[in-house]
């Protein structure tokens, strides 16, 4: 397996050809240097087999902070901290280097020291929204110079290389590079390749002259800018060999411009796997030294074939190592079902926007990611027998992580199948799938008692002898009525659910003709074969809805299903009390659910209010009063609110309950793992 051999970066040998990206985690320390917190959550991945890991965006002047929590190798004082990260991961047979860049226009410089932020040209950061002056050719030769000392410093700290950040059309050299942002009309100004690039050569030649000729650069570029006026792959191409005759002993090549939202840079679904890969063969063609490339390598099969097709030398992957650190040993091992996968959910970016009040990266699948020092799979002291109550994704993981740690675990279902929520939610989000069937594999590999169609109570609980209880049921559905809500054209959240569970729906009479059959007739097949993949080809050939479908909600649920519906050539209309859609989830994902609705025309309709379900669809309340709505089906998702009735009954009968997941209140993915494994880890 070629993802598994030995490969250079100049001087330095790496065991294998996975390679981790610099993520942005905002764990380092308020004084710019790295964090217990840090060093923990790239041991793990050390840990874990990578053969080099690229630690996240160093500047290279203590004045010019990227993120509020971001690191620094601007001056001689941090060499110190930065070796104890070193010789940390050190101990696990891994190379390490540092990103080092100059902010430039997305520096906070102004909020923290007062500097106005410097660009090639007077801009505006993409990403801070604030402005940034035109750096004078005197500051430039300042800058080369802080580039070459922090190469120097990294090599002191026993990092093993570095790597230049040049990509995105964003930070400093990034800028320069661009046409987009490079309007400059002296040798540096974008009239010319040569002048774009001089910067940057200049930069690479004084960090070998200074730093040692042997120490190697990485370097990170955008490929392909994906934007009318960008740098496109032949571009990048043909700049290519000077920058090698510079000193470049690698490229990363990732792809697009920066915005606030990322949006070309990490990409959601609607991106193939390896978006990166033809820029990559591009370089590749016109350089001898190793091409690595980045962009949804979710599936190491995938990766694997793009190096066995020769369009790279290296995969470096973020998301996914953030969801398995173990992923490069899981493939060795040959235990790719043990793998768990990035679902693309975009939580890793989202939770990067919520500073200034917590803004560090966590991931949804995998909680422990930056929380390595709190969450751990020690062995229990006292092993217990601990009984889950419930087998979405919150029990699951409970389940999962109270098996790793040895305690006896019986895991309860009501329905005929694993995945509760899940189910349905990886059908509609096919990436979510990839969490739920290592759910299901671990739930098998483990020593987990599982018993389906088993209907908890306290008292059914009790019979069982639990020493603690995990309570993951899932919420209950609310729903704001209407009149109308009876009508055989209404179609619920909670009809919907149990159709999915393979369940006859009760007052079958308002229940539309199409259910009640499919539900009748497939009942016994669903409650236990349904799975995510089937119920897209079954949706594919037959749907319970008309052609023109109006949705009564815009919550996560809701948009998915409209999406899932338009994508089968249904009509569709959402209709929001509120002003946004989707209040729960991030504002990159937002926007992405944003652009693929507007792509598949669904009309969107915030404010509005529906007073009326009408056997021909439904009634607005307008301003100027009144107007009808024509619809074949009225889906009404329902809200999700807490359900702890089972939680409290244990609880009042002396019972040691943990209450997890949507049953303690709507939260999504992130929230049922987390609250999972933290009530797993906890159990002493």
């Amino acid at each position: 397996m070629k993802l598994l051999e030995p490969t250079r970066i100049g001087t330095m040998a790496l065991k294998n050809r996975m390679v981790m990206a610099p993520m942005t985690t905002n764990y380092g320390n308020e004084d710019q240097t790295p964090s217990e917190r840090l060093i923990a959550f790239l041991l793990e991945r050390a840990k874990g087999g990578v053969g080099l890991i690229t630690v996240e965006v160093c500047t290279v002047d203590v004045k010019q902070k990227y993120q509020p929590q971001s690191l620094t190798l601007g001056d001689d004082t941090f060499i110190e901290s930065h070796r104890r990260l070193t010789e940390a991961l050190h101990q696990y047979d891994v190379k390490v280097q540092p990103q080092i860049t100059h902010p430039g226009p997305e520096s906070l410089s102004a909020m923290y020291s007062g500097e106005m932020p410097i660009a090639p040209s007077a801009s505006t950061g993409a990403c801070t929204g604030l402005p940034a002056r035109e750096v004078t050719v005197d500051e430039l030769d300042g800058i080369v110079e802080s580039y070459a000392q922090a190469a120097r410093r990294a090599r002191e700290a026993g990092y093993d290389g570095i790597e230049l950040h040049a990509a995105h059309c964003y930070m400093l050299l990034g800028t320069f590079l661009s046409p987009l942002k490079n309007k400059r009309q002296d040798e540096y100004g974008a009239d010319t390749t040569e002048n774009r690039t001089r910067l940057l050569v200049r930069v690479l030649k004084r960090i070998k002259a200074v730093a040692g000729a042997d120490f190697p650069i990485t370097l990170r570029i955008s490929g392909f800018e994906r934007i009318p006026g960008g740098r496109d792959s032949y571009d990048t191409a043909a700049i290519a060999p000077t920058l090698v005759e510079a000193g470049v002993d690698a490229f990363h090549v990732s792809g697009g411009v920066s915005d606030p939202m990322v949006s070309q840079m990490i990409c959601g679904p609607e991106f193939p796997d390896g978006y990166n890969l033809p820029a990559a063969e591009a370089i590749k063609r016109v350089v001898d030294v190793p091409v690595m490339v980045v962009g949804r390598f979710l599936d190491p099969e995938f990766a694997e074939q793009a190096l066995q097709d020769g369009r790279a030398d290296m995969i470096v992957m973020g998301r996914p190592l953030l969801a398995d650190p173990h992923l490069p040993d899981k493939l060795a091992a040959g235990k790719l079902d043990q793998i768990r996968r990035c679902i693309s959910c975009q939580n890793c970016i989202d939770s990067m926007f919520l500073w200034p009040m917590d803004a560090r990266m966590n991931c949804a699948v995998n909680p422990a990611a930056g929380r390595e020092l709190q969450l751990n799979y020690a062995p229990a002291e006292q092993p217990k027998h601990v009984v889950v109550v419930g087998a979405g994704p919150a029990g699951m993981e409970a389940a999962r992580v109270a098996a790793e740690r040895g305690h006896q675990v019986t895991l309860l279902e009501r329905q005929q199948r694993l995945g509760g929520s899940l189910v349905l939610a990886s059908a509609v989000h096919s990436d979510n799938g990839r969490f739920l069937k290592y759910l299901c594999n671990e739930i098998q590999r483990l020593p987990i008692t599982v018993r389906l169609g088993f209907e908890a109570s306290v008292e059914s609980v009790l019979t069982l002898a639990p020493d603690a209880v995990i309570v993951a049921t899932g919420a209950k559905l609310d729903y704001h009525r209407l009149p109308g809500m009876q009508g055989s054209n209404v179609l619920t959240g909670g009809l919907l659910r149990a159709l999915v569970n393979g369940e006859l729906p009760p007052a079958a009479q308002s229940v539309p003709a199409p259910v009640r059959w499919a539900a009748k007739v497939f009942a016994p097949l669903i409650s236990r074969y349904l799975t995510p993949e089937r119920i897209r080809l079954l949706a594919d050939r037959w749907l319970p809805v008309g052609r023109r479908v109006a949705i009564l909600g815009a919550d996560l649920a809701a948009i998915e299903v409209a999406e899932f519906l338009a994508l089968r050539g249904r009509e569709v209309m959402i209709f929001e009390r509120g002003e946004l859609i989707a209040p729960e989830i991030g504002p990159k994902r937002r926007l992405e659910h944003e652009k693929r609705l507007e792509s598949l025309r669904v009309s969107i309709n915030t404010r509005a209010t529906v007073t009326e379900i009408t056997r021909s669809g439904i009634k607005l309340e307008l301003q100027s009063g009144f107007r009808k709505i024509q619809a074949d089906t009225v889906i009404v998702p329902g809200e999700p609110v807490a359900d702890t009735r089972l939680h409290d009954a244990l609880c009042a009968a002396g019972i040691d309950s943990h209450l997890v997941g949507d049953a303690s209140g709507l939260g999504l993915i992130v929230k049922a793992a987390f609250e999972g494994h933290k009530a797993a880890t906890h159990l002493v």
